[in-house]
């Protein structure tokens, strides 16, 4: 029975080709997107907690701004004075306090110009903290010799591939009409904005810039034996007196990874919410359809049931169409996902965001999960045309033009 009622069901989806692919697109662009975030979403997360696990577990992030909305503040170019900053070493657990100033400066290299990110900080206490914490290391060449040494540290890519000609230890590179030259380059870090920035002093940053006065951020590392969340009390109450900056932010690595997570997860539900509506409007699709294959089949109805077809066989016979056409989408849609994500990761990987993508991480269960939503899915949106198939009367549909 089930064997010929598939055969029906495969026959009239051959017959209307066209229409069922159309039909079946619908459903394909709603899993499409729901599996490529699937497949993402676990890759973006390791990415992240990847990139924060090489900052260190004892550094403390001071910024301006509200933890769930510190851009804001950066955006708008609120600074902490210097003063209040370096202050924070009298803290006890402190083990030392780089301030850190960042802006978008015009570059030039053998006659090719760029927009280049600089950070300014105190040239060795900045690696210093850097090389013990973040794990930045010297890929090449050395750090900067001292605050009034007129040299400047490529990142990863600003090293390799930020300039046509090749960036050679030693070349001059030009930032705003001033001279640096370039002694050394950081390994990579996996981050494209990290090894895209240019590390200079804070007092030729001054220079550069001509902001004499306040820094963006700060970076406090904890000694090995202190309690770091005591030590964030101790930092978030001295600069309660500060009166610079009215909000501001002191995190650690870990609850940064935690807010970052939380976003990640929020964004991740949104797109599913997005994707899923898409799905629904495949389903209204399926339905259209559906009504449209009842009414051109009327006669073909009223044949089998003039011949002895139950009214559960041609409910069956239309259900089965209707999950045929759900479960092909999702398998289509689930296949054209997996790709896209996997085009994703490689497209990100080489704009140096490896890791994004990996076959390993994919959801199994999650998939089938999919697969058998879109079955189900099919089959709901076929339940309405399918009663009013059998409910038909044998004469009327045997009677129908």
């Amino acid at each position: 029975m089930f064997t010929d009622l598939l055969f029906l069901t495969l026959r009239s989806l051959r017959y209307r080709s066209l229409r069922s692919w159309l039909t079946v697109t619908g459903v394909v662009i709603g899993i499409m997107l729901v599996v490529m975030i699937l497949a993402l979403g676990s890759g973006v997360q390791n990415s992240v907690a990847r990139l924060l696990q090489g900052f260190g577990s004892n550094l403390v992030f001071i910024y301006p701004g509200e933890p769930t909305n510190p851009f804001v503040s950066l955006i708008g170019g609120v600074k902490f004075k210097e003063a209040d900053i370096t202050a924070l070493a009298s803290i006890p657990g402190v083990e030392s306090v780089v301030p850190m100033d960042q802006s978008f400066l015009n570059a030039e290299f053998k006659g090719e110009k760029k927009t280049i990110l600089v950070v300014g900080g105190p040239a060795r206490d900045m690696y210093a903290t850097f090389e013990s914490s973040q794990g930045i290391r010297i890929a090449e060449g050395r750090w900067l010799a001292s605050d009034s040494a007129s040299e400047v540290v490529l990142g990863y890519l600003a090293y390799k591939e930020l300039f046509a000609e090749r960036v050679r230890i030693g070349d001059e590179l030009i930032i705003k009409s001033k001279r640096f030259k370039i002694v050394g380059y950081v390994g990579e870090l996996g981050s494209h904005t990290d090894d895209n920035q240019v590390y200079v002093s804070l007092p030729y940053y001054r220079q550069l810039t001509g902001i004499r006065e306040g820094v963006m951020s700060g970076l406090v590392k904890v000694a090995p034996t202190a309690d770091p969340n005591r030590v964030v009390q101790e930092i978030r109450f001295a600069l309660s007196k500060q009166d610079t900056v009215r909000d501001f932010s002191v995190m650690t690595i870990e609850k940064a990874g935690r807010i970052v997570g939380d976003i990640l997860g929020i964004i991740e539900l949104a797109l599913v919410v997005i994707a899923l509506m898409s799905l629904v409007v495949g389903a209204v699709g399926i339905m259209n359809t559906m009504y449209t294959s009842v009414l051109e089949r009327t006669k073909h109805i009223g044949i089998l049931k003039a011949v002895g077809a139950s009214y559960d066989a041609i409910l069956s016979l239309f259900l089965i169409e209707a999950g045929i056409v759900g479960l092909v989408g999702g398998v289509l849609g689930t296949a054209l996902g997996i790709g896209l994500a996997y085009v994703t990761g490689v497209v990100a990987a080489s704009l140096g965001y490896p890791g994004l993508f990996s076959f390993a991480s994919l959801d199994l269960w999650g998939i089938a999960a999919v697969l058998a939503v879109t079955f189900v899915v099919g089959i709901l949106s076929g339940v309405l045309p399918a009663r009013q198939a059998a409910r038909m009367e044998p004469a009327e549909a045997l009677r129908y033009e």
